[in-house]
């Protein structure tokens, strides 16, 4: 549960910290100015707001209103706690039923009783957290439990506990788990012995396991690794240290799903001894007998690391990387070598051609592996720089271009914020609500190629400008289209003006032929705009804007992805009273 507090006073902050550590609670603290609270809410989307009952600068009454008037405008009903003082009754609702007065001694059954109906609300099958982000931490004690629970919420991953190993055990044989967190010390068996069993009985799946222990010995650190742990971590690490381990391992565990491995060998045996060991380390395997057969899959399939053979029928290793460095779409795949040829001249010859490494039989497959595994991150961190540069560049661009219209400041924000809230209730994955959130906080960048005397006009737009505005999204498309790690985002932003009926822009396209992600943004993009002020209107209620899209549903807007935004902002506004209807993702 998130919750905001919005605290002048030191003794609060401390008893609040307190208070919320050990329960797992996600909470922030803000000074009660309205600039910081406005920039909480709208970066927070808090379920809770904590206020006080006094404040020394300001007004309580003044704090309360603009705490309103934001969650009013981003769409939101989070419940509002006055932490008193005086004797008033606490638990008691104010006037209006507007908030709920506690006292630190009934804070905690309040807050537990909101999370309970939060709880309830989003359902029973969880769609707000994606099972496949499933942790498991062992250790004997609760405290440490707590504390692991309170440093890993803020990133919306689901912690399982077991007291000992037979139980992880039994649970782990029951349901798939992303990773596994465990002490060194547990009742019975040790978690070095439980890391073992879980990595001998991983079925050739790959489970990162992490040790938890308060020995920094170097023999300690050895012996975990040779039992198989991926990770070791002092006891006393820090919340952030915490969340950033597990963050990289899971990351692994993703990237390794979508890694393609190709080896290529006239052996079936060396074919098959190869498969295994990259199956179990988690990595998609294609296999192929011969340098022809491997050109044509690698051609199908994109591998990312191409793992062959020298002498073959039909195509050698050296013909085959050849084919693949004249081939654009192969030009740059990681090629290993392996053969029986322990010349010079040999493996020259693979380094003229790009092979990244050579192997001379007989070799060590655990190397293989390694070296496989060392190429992968070494693409992938490239990706990555390139990514997030590429990103920071895109919201550059896009911070520049609301400066130039006081109107719009913040609308991608909004748009960004309501659009991940809703790709959630709807049950994206994990892969697909970061795709989202990018074309959404990207998805107004082509309007930088429209002229300000367009853009930022008070008055009506006659038909040529209104074409020129509708340009922005095709811009916006092919400022984006020649980064490779946004091709995924491209469509979303291209697409998010059309209409479900086919009478949108700029391709006409209908129904289901628009992609998801585009169909949520438009929903978030026109209602924060028909709740916006703008320079010709005000802008309208909430409740109305809801009304059109009602009334819309099936017309301009998806019908699921409307009725999803409905029955949230419908819960929203129960505030915990109502129960969340599953809206599965078409």
């Amino acid at each position: 549960m998130k919750i905001l507090n919005v605290i002048d006073i030191l003794l609060y902050r401390t008893f609040l910290s307190k208070f919320y550590l050990p329960r797992g609670f996600d909470y922030r603290f803000v000074e009660p100015d309205r600039e910081g609270v406005v920039e909480a809410m709208t970066a927070f989307a808090p379920e809770v707001v904590v206020l006080q009952d006094e404040y020394h600068q300001r007004p309580q009454a003044e704090v309360a209103a603009y705490v309103r008037a934001q969650a009013a405008r981003q769409g939101i009903s989070p419940a509002v706690l006055v932490l008193r003082t005086s004797p008033r009754e606490s638990g008691e609702s104010s006037p209006g039923g507007e908030a709920i007065h506690v006292r630190r001694e009934n804070l905690g059954d309040v807050l537990e009783s909101l999370d309970e109906a939060g709880r309830t609300r989003s359902g029973e099958d969880g769609l707000e957290k994606n099972r496949q982000g499933q942790i498991l931490f062992v250790d004997p004690g609760k405290t440490l439990f707590h504390v692991v629970r309170a440093a890993l919420s803020p990133g919306g991953y689901e912690l399982r506990h077991a007291l000992d190993a037979a139980e992880a055990l039994e649970l782990c044989a029951a349901g798939a788990f992303e990773l596994v967190l465990t002490s060194v010390q547990l009742p019975g068996m040790d978690g070095l012995e439980l890391c073992r069993r879980l990595k001998e009985s991983s079925g050739g799946g790959y489970m990162p396991v992490i040790i938890l222990s308060s020995s920094d010995d170097p023999l300690d650190v050895d012996t975990a690794f040779n039992s198989g742990a991926d990770d070791y971590l002092l006891k006393s690490f820090t919340p952030r240290m915490l969340a950033g381990k597990i963050s990289d391992h899971l990351d692994a565990v993703h990237r390794k799903r979508q890694n393609k491995i190709l080896v290529v060998d006239d052996s079936k045996l060396i074919r098959e001894l190869l498969r295994h060991s990259f199956i179990k380390s988690g990595l998609n395997v294609l296999v192929a007998e011969n340098g022809r057969q491997a050109l044509d899959l690698a051609m199908a399939e994109k591998p990312d690391v191409v793992v062959t053979d020298v002498d073959m029928p039909l195509m050698n290793g050296y013909a085959l990387c050849e084919a693949l460095r004249e081939t654009p779409d192969l030009r740059n795949v990681f090629v290993v070598m392996m053969s029986a040829r322990d010349r010079t001249c040999d493996i020259k010859r693979g380094e003229r051609l790009g092979v990244s490494r050579y192997f001379v039989k007989p070799f060590d497959v655990e190397k293989m592996l390694l070296v496989v595994e060392q190429l992968l991150a070494e693409s992938y961190r490239h990706y990555k720089r390139e990514y997030e540069h590429v990103l920071w560049s895109m919201k550059s661009l896009v911070t520049a271009l609301e400066a130039r219209d006081e109107y719009t400041k913040g609308h991608t924000a909004r748009v960004s914020a309501m659009s991940l809230r809703l790709g959630r209730y709807m049950g994206l994955a994990d892969e697909a609500l970061r795709d989202l959130e990018i074309a959404a906080n990207l998805h107004d960048i082509g309007k930088i190629g429209v002229r300000d005397a367009v853009l930022l006009k008070a008055g009506s737009l006659t038909d040529e400008e209104y074409a020129k505005i509708q340009e922005h999204a095709v811009i916006g498309a092919e400022i984006l289209r020649p980064i490779a790690s946004l091709s995924a985002v491209v469509p979303l932003i291209m697409y998010h003006h059309e209409r479900w009926d086919g009478e949108g822009y700029p391709t006409c396209l209908r129904g289901e032929d628009i992609p998801l992600g585009a169909r949520i943004i438009a929903v978030a993009d026109a209602y924060d705009a028909m709740t916006s002020d703008r320079p010709y209107r005000r802008g309208m209620a909430p409740q109305k804007a809801l009304d059109i899209i009602a009334r819309e549903m099936g017309q301009q807007f998806c019908p699921v992805c409307a009725r999803a935004f409905l029955d949230m902002k419908r819960c929203d506004a129960g505030n915990g009273t109502g129960r969340r209807t599953a809206a599965k993702a078409s």
